[in-house]
């Protein structure tokens, strides 16, 4: 475990996990008394999506690297982590209404 830094995040595994973890996360929180009931369907996208940037950055921080392949090595990393995280709330929001996207 010594290997393991939050520059994970900028990898294509580490987006993977990430986009799970920031899903998972999500779902906890909306079982909280406190949080819970603020958290609706329409406000877990922009969750999802402030959640991703905040562990990129965090990431990004963690290199130290700030050059313009980095910065858009980091882009990719937060754009697959919110589309990924993203993608699983859709998946899950249309399976429970009923409605079948072609």
């Amino acid at each position: 475990m010594e290997d393991l830094t939050f520059a994970v995040v900028l990898t294509a595994a580490g987006a993977t996990a990430s986009a799970a973890l920031i899903t998972g996360l999500i779902a906890i929180a909306k079982q909280l008394v406190v949080v819970g009931p603020w958290i609706n369907a329409d406000r877990e996208p922009t969750i999802a999506f402030v959640l991703s940037a905040l562990l990129v950055t965090v990431g990004v921080l963690s290199v130290g690297v700030f050059t313009p392949s980095a910065l858009f090595g980091a882009f990719l990393a937060w754009f697959g982590i919110a589309q990924i995280a993203m993608g699983v709330h859709d998946t899950v929001k249309s399976a429970t209404s009923g409605s079948v996207t072609p």
